[in-house]
């Protein structure tokens, strides 16, 4: 008898043991996967709705949180560009951004082009202002990216306005573990205005972009991406280029022929402090058909966050 309680004694204390020595094992492995997962889920990009990139990611901004951004933009074409009979254009945006529910983001912006009072009879639809909504309705699963839905409405507030238009865009972005992310928008607008008698009524075109970090923290991130759309009017025009199509303002067409517009980007982002983000980007056409791509152009958005 005494045998076998020796003999139970040490196997309990050699199973003891053996769990004991295995715990921390446990909790290493827990601790390094948390590591690994660690990735850029919680970047919002200063996107197509703060005229600073031609996609939006399809991360809202986070619930009970504001964004106060202003961009100025300028762009410049070897015809016009914007709305006018400048080869040069400058554009100010003041947007707000708001989380207002989980997953659901709402945006109010009025672009201003400022040397448009210089360009007599060119003011039809200056200081228009864009209500916009993004829904995020997946998560990220699998091999299924992260998906949302946008919309924005132009409203007829400004010169000599009138009609509705509206956007919708799908928007899919994919993270990896290296804090790495791919995007990609489909979008479809509806054109109801006659601030362009020859605009298109429908159209339509689609973004490919990346984001990466440059530093350890993510603080800093490049953004690469190329859009393809159609001309905003029948037999080309001049295309704007705010937003890429999110914030069209339309123009009288004077030019016949074009085609389809193609354009690349580069920027970065860099969030300086809990409450403060900087973005800029550098437009360049690829194709200048007929006027409707401008040349170049630049843009550069300051936002400042305030979180409940």
């Amino acid at each position: 008898m005494k045998r076998t309680l020796c003999v139970l004694f040490v196997m309990g204390c050699a199973v003891n043991a053996f769990a004991q020595g295995k715990q921390p094992d446990s909790k290493e492995v827990t601790t390094v996967k948390t590591t690994v997962t660690t990735v850029a889920s919680d970047v919002n990009l200063l996107g197509a709705e703060s005229l600073t990139l031609n996609f939006v990611d399809a991360v809202p901004l986070k619930t009970n949180t504001i964004d106060l951004r202003l961009t100025g933009k300028w762009i410049t074409a070897n015809a016009p560009a914007n709305r006018g009979h400048s080869h040069d254009d400058w554009i100010v945006a003041p947007t707000i951004v708001w989380g207002a529910y989980e997953n659901l983001e709402l945006s109010a912006t009025v672009p201003t082009w400022v040397n448009d009072n210089d360009i007599p009879g060119q003011q039809d639809g200056n200081y228009d202002a864009y209500f916009g909504a993004l829904w995020r309705f997946r998560d990220q699963e699998d091999y299924w990216p992260a998906m949302a839905l946008g919309t924005t409405i132009r409203t007829p507030t400004g010169d000599h306005s009138n009609g509705v238009d509206a956007e919708l865009r799908l928007s899919m972005t994919n993270e990896y573990d290296n804090g790495l992310r791919s995007h990609m928008n489909f979008f479809l607008s509806s054109v109801n205005t006659d601030n362009n008698e020859n605009a298109r009524h429908f159209q339509y075109g689609a973004v490919v972009g990346l984001d990466g970090p440059l530093c350890a923290d993510g603080a800093v991130r490049w953004v690469l991406d190329y859009m393809w759309r159609i001309s905003d009017s029948y037999g080309g025009g001049h295309m704007n280029m705010v937003e890429g199509n999110r914030h069209n303002m339309w123009r009288t067409n004077d030019s016949y022929g074009g085609g389809p517009m193609n354009m690349v980007e580069g920027g970065w982002q860099w969030q300086v402090a809990d409450a403060h983000k900087l973005g800029m980007s550098i437009q360049a056409g690829l194709d200048h058909a007929e006027n409707s791509t401008p040349n170049m152009g630049v843009a550069l958005t300051y936002a400042y966050t305030i979180a409940n």
